[in-house]
Parts: C-alpha cells; sequence; structure tokens
C-alpha cells in the first residue's frame, strides 16, 4: 500500500472512535430531584387568658378582689361563681361592666352591688328560668325567676333616684349606659311575668318599658347631666313603677 493510503487510514482510524464515543457517550443533562417541603406542624389552639385574672396582680389588686366579691355575690342566686362560669358566660359579665361603666377598669373602678346585680342580670338574665306555671307548697323555679325580677325592679328603683337631681355625678356615657340596662331589664320582666304566673305585674313592667325606653331617648339626644335632661317628674314616675312592680312580684311570690 502506498505510504499516503497507509496515513489516510491511520488516520481515519484514530478519528473514528472519537466521533463515535462522542455520539454514544454524550453527557446527560442533570435531573432536578424534587423534594416535598413538609409545611408547619398544627398547633394546638391556646385558651385566652381571662383579663379579669391578670387583674389581681398589681397596684389595682385590691380593687379587683373587691369588685369580684361584688360580682360573687351578685351570682349567689344562679348558684355559681365568676370563676365557676364557662367562658362564654364570663366574657357576657365582662361586657356587661363594659355597657353600664365604659371607659373604666375593672382594676381601677369599685362597682357597688346594684351594679354588680346589674352585670349579672344583663349577662345571664333571670337566676331562673321559667319551665311551667307556678305550683303551690315549695319553692318553684318560678319563684326563683320572680325573686329574681323583683331584684330588678329594685336596682331599677335605686339607679333612676341615683341619677335624680340629688343623686351622685357620673359621666355622660356612663348614665346613657345605666338607663339603657334599665331600659334592657325592663323588657325582660315583660317577657317573664305572664309565664312565671304573675300577670298582675304584666300591665307595671309594660309601663316600666315605656318609661325608660323614653329615658333612653332622652338622655341620647342630650349633653347635658342626666337629672337635667331627665327631669324630676321623669325620674320620679319611673321610680314610682319600678317600686310598685318590686311589691307586685313579692306578692305573686308570697301568693304562690
Amino acid at each position: 500500500m502506498p505510504r499516503f493510503a497507509r496515513l489516510c487510514a491511520v488516520a481515519l482510524a484514530l478519528l473514528l472512535p472519537a466521533a463515535v464515543r462522542g455520539q454514544t457517550a454524550a453527557p446527560a443533562e442533570p435531573v432536578l430531584e424534587r423534594r416535598t417541603v413538609p409545611g408547619p406542624r398544627p398547633t394546638a389552639a391556646i385558651a385566652e387568658p381571662d383579663p379579669w385574672a391578670s387583674a389581681y396582680v398589681g397596684l389595682g389588686g385590691r380593687t379587683a378582689r373587691l369588685n369580684m366579691t361584688q360580682v360573687d355575690r351578685a351570682l349567689e342566686p344562679y348558684r355559681v361563681t365568676y370563676s365557676r362560669l364557662d367562658p362564654t358566660d364570663r366574657g357576657r359579665i365582662r361586657q356587661a361592666f363594659d355597657d353600664l361603666v365604659p371607659g373604666q377598669r375593672f382594676s381601677r373602678y369599685s362597682i357597688n352591688p346594684a351594679q354588680a346585680r346589674a352585670m349579672a342580670y344583663l349577662a345571664l338574665g333571670p337566676s331562673e328560668r321559667c319551665d311551667g306555671p307556678r305550683r303551690r307548697g315549695g319553692r318553684t323555679r318560678c319563684d326563683q325567676t320572680i325573686d329574681s325580677l323583683s331584684r330588678g325592679a329594685a336596682w331599677i328603683h335605686d339607679a333612676i333616684l341615683s341619677m335624680g337631681r340629688a343623686g351622685q355625678r357620673r359621666p355622660h356615657v356612663e348614665e346613657l349606659a345605666v338607663v339603657r340596662a334599665m331600659n334592657q331589664g325592663a323588657g325582660e320582666m315583660v317577657l317573664r311575668t305572664a309565664s312565671c304566673g304573675c300577670p298582675a305585674a304584666r300591665p307595671e313592667a309594660e309601663a316600666l318599658l315605656t318609661a325608660t325606653r323614653e329615658a333612653v331617648a332622652a338622655v341620647e339626644r342630650s349633653t347635658m347631666p342626666a337629672w337635667m335632661s331627665l327631669g324630676d317628674q321623669r325620674v320620679q314616675r319611673i321610680a314610682q313603677v319600678s317600686g310598685a312592680l318590686e311589691q307586685t312580684f313579692t306578692r305573686c311570690t308570697n301568693e304562690g
């Protein structure tokens, strides 16, 4: 074989494996591994702390303890204490406090027994619901309901007199909250009287509801102190009707 031909054959033999290797051994494209990122683990629900429980700490602890004593006394007809209420009812008690004394703190504002009873009534209603007609002999649940309504009427009597000319002076928002609470309590009395065997109290309860509704309207549209926006005549009218209603409830209880 001529020299030139041998050189071409050797060169072809050297180049051909490289070309074949280039076709058969091409590097594979990298494959990205898909990883699953675990989500956050569910955490157990944490109950919100009771804000009144923390009120015992610090300088306001004494006021908070005295207030809690008043609240627990007001809850005695319900046969429960604040700490034994479920979280929903405790929230209603705190909301009733905010409604009665807006802008005040439980650890700084001293509530009186009448305010504590109003808080319990607004939050929980009458101490016993009436499940049927009253029966003679023994104290029935309706008797207890009427007794609770009687205390509510007594509270309205005391509360309206405290807003008269000779009563205590309070911020306008507090006075408005009080008359609204009186109106709500009167509405409950209208609903409860007939079903619990005390129909004689129904006309007086309706009169009290009307009088307290007018009181709410008078205080809402005025920026003056309540004794000026209500007037002596309206104050005395509400006091007379609520006092008479308390006596009617008492007679119904004694006649049961």
